[in-house]
């Protein structure tokens, strides 16, 4: 029995279900609710935390996938689930550019709502197809029925914007409403809204993520661009960005390249549908350029940092290693300026990690002092810690963010002050001549932390074992 915690206890799923099909009278069919019926049901799950609801759709998702449906429905609303089922063919690109990759995030989610809004005035037969559509339950959502729907919104939307072009004000008043500097993305979703048809045959039967890229996968892929452009031409770009959005390794879809253009450099390519691959990789690289712009202080900080220069470094040299990249063409110079940017960022993050590393161990900088010293739990301390776990944990990319010699040299220097910091207070301590013993001693604990965050474990647990017999002598 599956059990849920409620807003005033537990409740389990199938209590929860008999509740609803007794107070709401749901049949068997699990049809449209009654206005007041979604009222109610809305107020108990506004009620119950957000975390909870969460938990209870996901439950009755594995066990009774149409309650799941009309759960969602009364959770979001009319306009939430019908919006949410009018766009769900392209799911697997609507996301906050923000926190991931903007390739998995062609459509800003915060342009969802706006934009359906706006939608609803333009078209409300539309508006209304959805909703009807989102109030039945079915065990699957249904939503091929849309299609002309979109089609037919997708046009409303491409002709008020042109209609737009010479009209500065209404521009302006439109671009505030939608919460967009430019009608660029707003283009693209008619695109992709148009090309729903031949993107859902052109995507049926994938997996949720491709892992391997061989040559049957590769094949199949051209095969499934190739036939989707023959069903509907201007279809091929976003079928290329969905599948991509599929892949684990996304610039792996490069590999496409040889058995769509016949070709392995990016000379003519570029002025085909694969550019969009091309242009979306170097958008993500730039977005995890983003991500590494200075030291980072904290464990979170570090995680995060560490993750962008990872991902960085495998974009950049994934699309040169998949595809020959002419220097001089558009994605070289681009792939120049990226790889340029993240070296002067790097060379920064340097610095200031000298100057943090420098605090926390004052001992070993060029002006060494031997008070006032910060110890684990002091800012100071904690900083430099997570700079020397950021830099140790980068080793292996940074020469592919264009600083792999500074940022070894960068690396030796810190392990090489830290080891004869240790030995330092080692040889205090075996020629008794320490001024406070248990003091050198708990100093020399905090300078194996940071040994050990530099890879050199075995160097700090040898420091403390010869302490150790050092005291016993």
């Amino acid at each position: 029995m599956f059990v849920v915690a409620s807003a005033s206890g537990k409740l389990t799923l199938t209590a929860f279900s008999y509740f609803c099909s007794h107070s709401f009278c749901l049949g068997d069919d699990m049809g449209p609710l009654s206005a007041g019926k979604v009222e109610k049901l809305s107020i108990l799950l506004a009620h119950m935390p957000v975390e909870r609801v969460e938990v209870l759709v996901d439950l009755a998702q594995e066990i009774d996938p149409g309650m799941a449906r009309m759960l969602e429905f009364c959770r979001y609303g009319a306009d939430g689930a019908a919006s949410r089922l009018f766009f769900l063919p392209l799911c697997d690109v609507i996301g906050d550019s923000t926190i991931v990759e903007p390739s998995k995030a062609l459509i800003p989610e915060s342009l969802l709502v706006p934009l359906w809004n706006w939608i609803s005035d333009l078209d409300p037969e539309a508006a209304k197809a959805a909703m009807d559509a989102a109030s039945s339950f079915t065990d699957k959502p249904v939503d091929e029925p849309l299609d002309d729907t979109r089609a037919r919104v997708a046009a409303a939307m491409l002709k008020a914007l042109d209609g737009l072009e010479h009209e500065p004000r209404e521009s302006k008043r439109l671009r505030q409403q939608l919460g967009v500097t430019r009608f660029d993305e707003v283009r693209n979703i008619a695109g992709m809204l148009n090309s729903i048809p031949a993107l859902r045959d052109a995507l049926d039967g994938l997996p949720d993520e491709i892992e391997e890229m061989g040559d049957e996968v590769c094949a199949e892929l051209r095969d499934r661009y190739e036939q989707a452009i023959e069903e509907k031409p201007e279809s091929g770009v976003w079928v290329l960005l969905m599948i991509m959005a599929k892949v684990y390794k996304p610039w792996r879809m490069l590999r496409v390249f040889e058995r769509i253009a016949r070709r392995e450099d990016d000379f003519l390519l570029t002025h085909t549908d694969m550019s969009s691959i091309g242009d979306a990789l170097l958008g993500d690289a730039e977005f995890h350029l983003k991500g590494f712009q200075s030291a980072p202080r904290t464990p979170e900080a570090v995680e995060s940092a560490v993750k962008a220069v990872t991902q960085f470094a495998a974009v950049t040299v994934g699309m040169t290693r998949e595809i020959g990249i002419r220097k001089d063409g558009a994605w070289g110079r681009r792939l120049f300026e990226l790889r340029n940017a993240a070296s002067q960022q790097m060379e920064r993050i340097h610095e200031e990690s000298r100057r943090l590393f420098e605090r926390a161990l004052p001992e070993t900088g060029p002006r060494r002092r031997y008070k006032d010293i910060p110890h684990p739990g002091e800012p100071a301390f904690d900083e430099a810690e997570a700079v020397c776990a950021f830099l140790y944990r980068v080793k292996d990319d940074a020469a592919r963010a264009a600083v792999g010699n500074a940022h070894a040299l960068l690396l030796e220097e810190f392990k090489d002050a830290t080891e004869k910091l240790g030995e330092g207070i080692l040889a205090r301590l075996r020629r008794n001549v320490s001024d406070d013993e248990e003091a050198d001693l708990v100093r020399l604990r905090e300078v194996t932390r940071i040994l050990d965050i530099l890879g050199m474990r075995s160097v700090g647990e040898v420091l403390l074992r010869r302490a150790a017999a050092a005291q016993a002598a």
